[in-house]
């Protein structure tokens, strides 16, 4: 049941990311994690709330991951998460506050950002999340099944 719900929630995510909703989700050669399902979450273990930035980061308050991984920061789209246009260094497992994420595409006007949990489920310490032909590190979910995210408001100064 929790992986036919974590691969609805990739799969929600494919159109989102830039992808067709006709193409074909694929994972790497040899770092296949089909029938492991990320550890769950819960809606209090990521806060990050409405801040001001230059564009160039963002802050999420604080984040507490089952097992290591990383933020990844998805641009609005239409009041969505959208592409993703940054991510952590790798974090640990338990809490971590005040992490700062570098976005590959500043912002240029204030606008919607939707923070993401997302598991390093191959252990590499590398961000692998680029839909729809690498999705390796997924997204965590609540225990609900929903995607571990939230969205805040970056005013550009």
């Amino acid at each position: 049941m929790k992986r036919t719900l974590l691969i609805l929630a990739v799969l929600a995510l494919v159109p989102a990311c830039g992808g067709d909703a006709d193409e074909t989700t694929t994972t790497t050669a040899g770092t296949d994690t089909t029938g492991v399902a990320a550890p769950a979450v819960s809606p209090s273990d990521i806060v990050a709330e409405d801040q001001s930035s230059d564009g160039t980061t963002i802050t999420v308050a604080s984040v507490t991951l089952p097992s290591p991984g990383f933020i990844a920061v998805h641009g609005n789209s239409d009041g969505q998460p959208g592409p993703v246009i940054g991510n952590s260094e790798l974090l640990p497992a338990g809490t971590s506050t005040d992490v700062v994420v570098t976005l590959d595409q500043p912002l240029t006007a204030t606008d919607m950002v939707f923070p993401m949990v997302h598991i390093d489920m191959n252990s590499n310490g590398v961000y692998e999340f680029f839909p729809p032909d690498e999705t390796i590190d997924s997204p965590g979910t609540f225990a609900d099944g929903g995607v571990a995210v939230v969205g805040c408001e970056v005013t550009v100064a």
